[in-house]
């Protein structure tokens, strides 16, 4: 906040960032624009697909996502994988690799590649090409290793794979982690000591390098770092027990279904009871998420219900198989909507200033003016406290006010809720004798007294807009037009009151005028930011520039920049080429008379050859030796009327009495023609690329790089096929 003197009066404002973080806000995000309402990720539905092939004999162990929100399910009963197309709602049974399994029980995709979990078929995990569905690798019950060994057969039971190809498995037997790289080695096993006596059920990766494993046996989330051998950062990083006893979590949840998103939010889901004794309430069981440190962050609010399992795609969708429906899986699409005050039915934040000091005791405090932004629906009120000393009652406590503000600048209602008895609370503000709220106004009288002053603003919207405010001013001592009348006027209370708040709207729009009168030289400066679009091209009548509609704001306060330069080479070609460059962001190329058919050495032949050559020049350049040539590069001028006014530009700054032709160049090498190296040619190596502008060489073959090494095709050591 900064004091400024303006005739009688003073001000202080915040519009600064660095000002408004200085006080607390709920709720609200501080930026450079000011204040408006936290936006957040929240869930809606977007659709349930009803797979009528998915009978109750079915045992979905898993599925995966993959491109284009295509499904791979996993079916234990059958152990096969079914593909479903969820845009063209069609699904279709993989038959050629059911037979290598005995009781499958994940499945997980990435980088087109499927892997299978199999903890008792001969071959543990499987990958797949997702192209053909062909075997890539298999890994059986002991694992290739130089460096490690397993005391128990290989018993995988869970699946993640990161974004270089390694894969991670969840060893029941073991009960460790085991890291396989691309070429299917064992080259790391971690969190034995971890795991012991514990339920592990399911792992995730986080694109942080966070790996994350859901054990039952605790009700508890444990986090690997998969740089470090496994040592955890916290094994009680995720405590469903402390939840359910703080009354977060119901008594009966039970975590089932465990997916991370791209932002490294973990979603857990619930498979327990909707409550004992409460089958006709309102169901009670959500996806709950946490965030990378493990915090609770609330429900997804777009599904209710029990969850078996859930997957997240790249593009952060959940997808959703539900218990007890073994046909429906639900899609879930992430949205950017404001944030609900916790606790409350709006959508709505708070600000409380640091107290803005008058230095003077006694202070009649003035006035406010902001610049808001209220859009239909939403409310920006914006309140006040004075006092003549900063420390005051707060509930049961006594304090600084400012202290308090600081200790518990962008406090979480939560954690508020929660405070001990005796201690202040965000609530007990709301009960320091705030005034009545000014509601969207930008301008209004305030009636408070005292040498310091707290601004409270609230801002109420939807999920699907905020108000914001970009900057607060409130002016002080109070001097209204009233002491200009006779003495007479200001005897009576109630009839003061009345005339400094009629005055007061007068004052409020010669004020606007004088501050304009003030800082008058700022609109004469192309760079402020009062000079805006209309009062750019009045201003360039002044320098006596012509502009269109084709001109936009950065272009012409470029030209009106530069203008007195461009007028002492007025009629040059150098000026010429500068106007054509703020035009267009590209320096044209200008070919006069001498430099094309009027050069001397080719007026001064007779060879034939020669002759020929000095054709081809009156050709492309004319023959007039008052005419130049202005080609333009390509792509610039997208349209004929860019290029008119590139027309307009060139008639209006070329010399008296001289002629130019204007010719926009194309991208592409044409003998005989407008072709010039490194303005619109360029000469490259030979690319396979068969697309607008690329060239094949005779010596190319096409051919495909197939992944996967398939017998009685071409397969290429090296290439396309590796040995392991």
């Amino acid at each position: 906040m900064s004091p400024c003197l303006t005739q009688e009066s003073k001000f202080l404002v915040l519009n600064e960032r660095s000002a408004w973080e200085r006080g607390l806000s709920v709720n609200l995000e501080v930026s450079d624009n000011g204040l408006k309402i936290r936006d957040v990720v929240k869930y809606v539905f977007e659709r349930e697909d009803e797979i009528e092939v998915l009978s109750d004999t079915f045992d979905v162990k898993g599925f995966a996502v993959g491109p284009c929100s295509q499904l791979y399910i996993l079916d234990a009963a059958s152990s096969a994988i079914w593909i479903y197309d969820s845009n063209q709602k069609q699904i279709e049974r993989i038959e050629c690799v059911g037979k290598q399994f005995k009781k499958p029980g994940s499945i997980a995709y990435a980088a087109g590649s499927l892997y299978v979990a199999d903890a008792e078929a001969e071959e543990r995990v499987y990958a797949l090409a997702d192209l053909n569905l062909q075997i890539k690798f298999a890994i059986g019950t002991r694992p290739r290793s130089d460096s490690f060994s397993l005391p128990l057969p290989f018993a995988p039971i869970d699946l993640a794979v990161d974004d270089e190809g390694n894969l991670f498995a969840l060893d029941q037997q073991n009960l460790a982690i085991l890291r396989f790289d691309e070429a299917a080695q064992l080259v790391d096993v971690f969190g034995q000591a971890e795991l012991e006596g514990k339920q592990p059920v399911s792992i995730a990766l986080s694109r942080a390098g966070g790996l994350y494993v859901l054990d039952l046996a605790d009700q508890k989330v444990l986090k690997f770092p998969t740089w470090r051998n496994g040592a955890t950062v916290d094994p009680q990083f995720i405590d469903f027990q402390i939840l359910i006893n703080r009354g977060i979590l119901p008594r009966a949840f039970k975590p089932s279904g465990f997916a991370i998103d791209e932002g490294g939010v973990i979603y857990v889901g619930d498979s327990g009871e909707n409550g004992p004794g409460r089958v006709d309430q309102e169901d009670d069981r959500f996806i709950r998420k946490f965030d990378s440190e493990g915090k609770y962050l609330g429900v997804v609010e777009g599904f209710r219900g029990a969850v078996d399992q859930l997957v997240v795609d790249p593009n952060n969708s959940i997808f959703v198989f539900r218990a007890g429906e073994k046909n429906r899986i639900t899609a879930l699409r992430p949205e950017r909507r404001f944030a609900q005050f916790q606790g409350a039915s709006l959508v709505k934040g708070r600000y409380i200033s640091r107290a803005f000091d008058s230095a003077d005791a006694g202070t009649i405090w003035h006035k406010l003016s902001s610049v808001t932004r209220a859009p239909p629906n939403t409310q920006v009120q914006i309140s006040f406290l004075s006092a003549e000393d900063k420390r005051m009652k707060i509930g049961k406590a006594e304090g600084d006010l400012d202290v308090f503000l600081d200790e518990t600048a962008r406090l979480d209602p939560a954690i508020d809720s929660q405070r001990d008895e005796g201690q202040v609370r965000l609530a007990d503000l709301d009960k320091l004798g705030w005034c009545k709220p000014v509601v969207n106004s930008d301008d209004a009288l305030i009636a408070a007294e005292g040498r310091y002053l707290w601004a409270r603003i609230d801002l109420i919207g939807s999920e699907q807009q905020s108000p914001s405010v970009q900057s607060l001013r409130v002016d002080y001592p109070r001097i209204s037009y009233l002491r200009y009348l006779p003495a007479v006027y200001q005897d009576d209370e109630r009839s003061r009151d009345f005339l400094e708040r009629f005055l007061s709207l007068f004052e409020t729009f010669f004020a606007g005028i004088e501050a304009q009168v003030d800082h008058i030289a700022r609109y004469f400066d192309p760079d402020s930011r009062v000079a805006h679009s209309e009062f750019l091209r009045w201003l360039s009548t002044w320098l006596s520039i012509s502009v269109d509609n084709n001109w936009d704001d950065a272009k012409l306060t470029t030209l009106i920049r530069r203008a007195s330069g461009i007028y002492h080479k007025r009629g040059t070609r150098a000026a010429i080429e500068e106007m054509i460059e703020i035009f267009t962001g590209d320096r044209p190329l200008v070919i006069e008379h001498h430099q094309g058919s009027g050069a001397a050495w080719l007026n001064q032949t007779r060879d034939s050859d020669l002759k020929t050559l000095r054709d081809l020049y009156e050709g492309l350049y004319g023959k007039d030796p008052f005419c130049f040539c202005v080609l333009l590069k390509p792509f610039p001028v997208k349209t004929e009327e860019h290029r008119n006014a590139v027309r307009r530009i060139l008639d209006a700054e070329k010399p008296a009495h001289t002629c130019a032709g204007l010719l926009a160049l194309q991208p592409w090498v044409q003998l005989d023609t407008h072709t010039y190296l490194e303005v619109n040619t360029y000469l490259s190596e030979p690319s396979a690329r068969l697309d607008f502008g690329s060239s094949m060489p005779r010596d190319t073959v096409l051919n495909d790089l197939e992944q996967t090494g398939q017998l009685e095709r071409r397969s290429r050591i090296n290439q396309d096929t590796t040995l392991i």
